[in-house]
């Protein structure tokens, strides 16, 4: 198999871990867009849709991955929340992304809103996600979307 996260699993790659057990691997990315980005892995391979996945194996790796999110909450001074994402069209191995949210702690000890400046809506997938709000969209229209998916 040419899967660099089973080649990681089975130390073939140079990788830096954070935690392990015998299901799971935690490494540090090692393309982070912010210092401390981890990625957390099982070490069975599955395909890279987390949805597909067993419930079991997806609560799972959930709980080993929040595990992991409260490590790095802890360790970095200014991170009192970590964002979990699960995307996976980086590579085909069912993996979460775990980001330290810097610049959180205070708002994380006495909860305040925090507003993106990003005016940007998404007609297709970028290559990226992000959790901005954008503009409130017509109740009406919101309404006839839900219904659209509850019957179909």
């Amino acid at each position: 198999m040419n899967c660099i996260f089973c080649k990681m699993v089975n130390k073939e790659i140079e990788h830096h871990i954070v935690a392990e057990d015998e299901k799971f691997l935690a490494f540090l990315s090692l393309y982070p867009n912010t210092r401390g980005v981890t990625v957390v892995i099982p070490k069975q391979h599955f395909s890279s849709y987390a949805f597909d996945l067993d419930d079991s194996v997806l609560c799972d790796l959930i709980k080993f991955t929040k595990q992991v999110a409260k490590k790095l909450d802890h360790y970095f001074d200014d991170v009192g929340r970590t964002a979990m994402v699960f995307e996976g069209f980086g590579v085909d191995h069912v993996h979460a992304k775990l980001f330290p949210m810097y610049g959180t702690a205070k708002a994380q000890e006495h909860w305040q809103c925090i507003k993106s400046s990003v005016d940007h809506y998404f007609e297709q997938y970028e290559g990226y996600i992000s959790s901005h709000d954008y503009k409130q969209v017509d109740h009406i229209d919101l309404a006839n979307l839900a219904r659209h998916i509850r019957e179909n």
